[in-house]
């Protein structure tokens, strides 16, 4: 099921194993990115998703802004979804790979749901549901 579209995510969620993915397609402004990231987690929150994914392979490097927001304030949110699982498919660039690594491992608000990195969406999904076997 399709929540949401646009020229830069895309969301879908498949109930059949409660996986919500979000598929980046590239750069947006930083109203697009905080609104989105913001209303994702507002999905997962109210239907009480266990599993997701987020594929940034496309999704170039955050601005400062967007960077300090994220760590400061979004992770708050974020911390406190309740995901079971989070699998992230790392960006082809360096910076935005180097930017997510640093979200992960926030140590003032660490994640209390388990968390991995990944090449491949197949890879992602497959560690996501193996947990229900």
């Amino acid at each position: 099921m399709t929540l949401f579209d646009s020229e830069y995510l895309h969301l879908e969620y498949y109930a059949a194993h409660h996986v919500l993915v979000s598929q980046w397609y590239g750069g947006c402004s930083s109203q697009q990115y905080r609104e989105a990231v913001t209303n994702t987690s507002s999905y997962i929150q109210k239907m009480r998703i266990p599993f997701a994914i987020s594929d940034r392979r496309l999704l170039p490097p955050l601005s400062p802004e967007d960077i300090e927001w994220s760590m400061h304030e979004y992770i708050r949110c974020f911390a406190k979804l309740p995901l079971k699982r989070f699998a992230i498919i790392n960006s082809f660039d360096e910076q935005a790979s180097a930017q997510l690594h640093l979200f992960l491992n926030n140590r003032q608000y660490p994640l209390p749901f388990k968390t991995q990195v990944f090449e491949d969406l197949t890879s992602a999904y497959e560690w996501l549901v193996s947990v229900e076997a």
